[in-house]
C-alpha cells in the first residue's frame, strides 16, 4: 500500500485590524507630540535665523522661514521650480507675486507678497514642473506656490520617509480604485470636502506590520479600507530603528490619511 505524503497547510497570516476603544479616541488624538514631514528644501533667501523655539513640524533638518506655507498641488511633497519642461521655450509669462522679492503689494490678510520664482528656477536641486505636497496642514497655512515649513530635526526621519514612499502610491491607487466603484448618491456624498482616517500601526522589531488600530474612522469605509490595505500590501518596512521599539515589543506608528475629493460635474442621464 502507498501512502501519499502529508503535508500540513501553512496557516494564513492575519493582520488583526480593530477599531481603538471609544474611551481613548479622543486621547489618541489629541495632539501632544510634533508631526512627521517630508522636508521641503526652500532658497536660502526664504529662511529666517535659527530658535529654540518649538517648531510644529518634525523633519530631516532644522529649518526657520520668514513665513510658513503650504504648495497648492497635492502629491508626495516636494518644492520645484513651478515651471514645466514644456514651457521653456515659451514666451516669459507674467510673475505672480508670491515669494521672496520685495513687493509694495499686499494681500487680503496683510502679507506683503513676495517673488522667488526666479530663485526657484536657477537652484539645481528643483526639479522642473509643480511644487506639491503631501500631508495635511493645518488650516491657518497660507497657500503659496511652494512649501516652507519650520521644522526641528527627527533622529528617525529617514525611516517615516522610506515608509511613506511604500505607502503613498498603493494608498493612491486604493482611492481612485473605490471612487471608480462609487455609485452616484456616493460620488455625491463624498464630494468637495475632507474625509480623514486615523490610524495607529503596530510593526515588530523586523518592521512587519502586526496590527492596525482605527482610531478615528473617515465616514466612508472605502477611504478607511484604503489606508489599512496600502499598508498590509506593502507588509514589511525594513530596517527599523530598533530605538522606536516600545515597552510592548511593537513600534507604533500613527498616521492621517486625508481625502479631498472634487468632483465633476454630475450630468443628468436621459
Amino acid at each position: 500500500m502507498w501512502l501519499a505524503p502529508l503535508f500540513e497547510t501553512p496557516p494564513k497570516e492575519t493582520i488583526e485590524i480593530a477599531l481603538y476603544p471609544e474611551g481613548q479616541i479622543l486621547e489618541a488624538l489629541t495632539p501632544k507630540k510634533q508631526s512627521v514631514v517630508r522636508q521641503a528644501l526652500v532658497p536660502e533667501k526664504m529662511k529666517a535665523p535659527d530658535d529654540e523655539t518649538l517648531a510644529r513640524f518634525l523633519s530631516e533638518q532644522k529649518q526657520r522661514v520668514r513665513e510658513e506655507t503650504r504648495a497648492a498641488q497635492n502629491g508626495m511633497t516636494a518644492n520645484r521650480s513651478n515651471r514645466g519642461t514644456s514651457q521653456q521655450n515659451m514666451p516669459p509669462q507674467p510673475q505672480t507675486h508670491s515669494g521672496m522679492k520685495a513687493s509694495e503689494e499686499k494681500d487680503k490678510d496683510g502679507f506683503q507678497n513676495v517673488d522667488i520664482t526666479k530663485e526657484l528656477q536657477e537652484m539645481n536641486r528643483f526639479n522642473d514642473g509643480m511644487s506639491t505636497i503631501g500631508e495635511s496642514m493645518p488650516r491657518d497655512m497660507k497657500v503659496g506656490s511652494f512649501t516652507a515649513l519650520n521644522t526641528d530635526r527627527y533622529l528617525f526621519y529617514t525611516f517615516y520617509a522610506r515608509m511613506e514612499e511604500l505607502i503613498r502610491y498603493r494608498w493612491e491607487t486604493r482611492v481612485q480604485q473605490a471612487i471608480n466603484n462609487f455609485d452616484r448618491p456616493t460620488l455625491s456624498q463624498a464630494g468637495n470636502r475632507n474625509w480623514t482616517t486615523h490610524i495607529e500601526f503596530l510593526l515588530d522589531k523586523t518592521g512587519q506590520l502586526r496590527q492596525a488600530l482605527i482610531m478615528k474612522e473617515s465616514g466612508i469605509m472605502a477611504f478607511d479600507a484604503a489606508a489599512v490595505n496600502a499598508f498590509r500590501d506593502a507588509k514589511v518596512f525594513p530596517n527599523p530603528p530598533q530605538e522606536m521599539v516600545q515597552d510592548d515589543g511593537f513600534i507604533h506608528v500613527k498616521f492621517s490619511f486625508t481625502v479631498n475629493y472634487n468632483p465633476p460635474a454630475l450630468v443628468n442621464r436621459n
